[in-house]
């Protein structure tokens, strides 16, 4: 493993140390999250300004706001990462007001953050919502709040609104053909993908190649969600097989720490997912303090509450079937 790989997994590693000390009843997924989008801006947690964001947040919104659920931790570290954590929180709301529906929760707020970083002034979450509008047009039932936090991915890509959902378009159907994986995670593919640079057919190309060379190794990211992060080196310049060693070594390298370690860590999916962004975050050439990393932050903070969405569900209802 080379050493500026090995930097970014120890600073993860350490970012999630500093979060856990004082979070110690959050998902550890969620710190997982939190430490990468940490690592992503180049900083590491302040314990102090967090606990001054948290009070602030409690200030602005009420126990039952979306800003106060599963995401708070990470509404608390966007705060703190912000130069002015106040006027943060008061472009976050702004964006999400703009954004919301009846419906609203989570994914929205991710959304919302995802704008407020641009300095929006209500033109990027019209463009959300138009490319959303097409997503729910197209795969009616494929389509829900999730896919929202990759519309406003997009539309923040510069891209032409039309376009850039019309590349996803053409990526999905290419991926229908090219890859194994849940149709979930095929259509987050397709929204990541068509970010990123290069033609369809050589991106789909690559991605395909990445996740069976990887099923090959012993290093599956599986079919779900999770495979979506493999999307961030899509177009990447450098070949299959030396992507595929550094994935493989830096999860090797990843289960040696904690929270990848032991009987209660993160699946070995999840490990992965954290792998393949130190990967994108160390390669040659690659914006690592800039717009591409804090995507990466953005897509694994989408995929990451998703998950945590799905947890929760599923044990409210066993909780709720064992007390008949």
């Amino acid at each position: 493993m080379n050493h500026e790989l090995e930097s970014k997994c120890l600073d993860l590693v350490e970012n999630y140390r500093i979060l856990q000390e004082d979070n110690k009843l959050e998902f550890t997924e969620m710190l997982m999250a939190c430490a990468g989008l940490y690592l992503a801006a180049g900083k590491k947690p302040d314990p102090e300004r967090l606990q001054a964001c948290k009070k602030l947040l409690k200030s602005k919104a009420g126990i039952f706001s979306n800003f106060r659920g599963t995401d708070e931790l990470l509404v608390r570290c966007k705060m703190a990462l912000a130069e002015d954590p106040e006027l943060y929180f008061e472009n976050l709301e702004r964006e999400y007001q703009l954004l919301k529906t009846f419906f609203s929760g989570e994914q929205t707020v991710l959304a919302a953050m995802i704008l407020a970083e641009q300095g929006d002034t209500g033109e990027l979450a019209e463009k959300t919502k138009q490319i959303y509008k097409e997503m729910k047009e197209a795969h009616p039932w494929l389509t829900s709040e999730s896919d929202l936090p990759f519309a406003a991915l997009m539309a923040v890509s510069g891209k032409e609104a039309s376009a850039v959902y019309a590349e996803a378009e053409e990526i999905y159907a290419l991926l229908k053909d090219k890859l194994h994986a849940e149709s979930d995670a095929k259509q987050m593919l397709s929204h990541i993908l068509a970010i990123r640079g290069g033609s369809a057919d050589t991106k789909c190309e690559k991605l395909s190649a990445l996740a069976e060379s990887l099923k090959t190794a012993g290093h599956s990211l599986g079919r779900g969600s999770r495979l979506a992060m493999l999307g961030l080196l899509g177009d990447s310049g450098l070949p299959t097989d030396a992507l595929v060693d550094q994935i493989c070594e830096t999860d090797e390298f990843l289960k040696q720490y904690k929270p990848f370690k032991g009987l209660f860590g993160l699946s070995r999916e999840s490990r992965r997912m954290f792998a393949v962004q130190m990967v994108n975050a160390s390669r040659p050439g690659e914006d690592s303090l800039g717009a591409s990393a804090m995507m990466a932050a953005s897509v694994e903070l989408t995929i990451i509450t998703m998950i945590l969405m799905m947890i929760i569900v599923s044990s409210t209802a066993s909780t709720h079937a064992s007390s008949h």
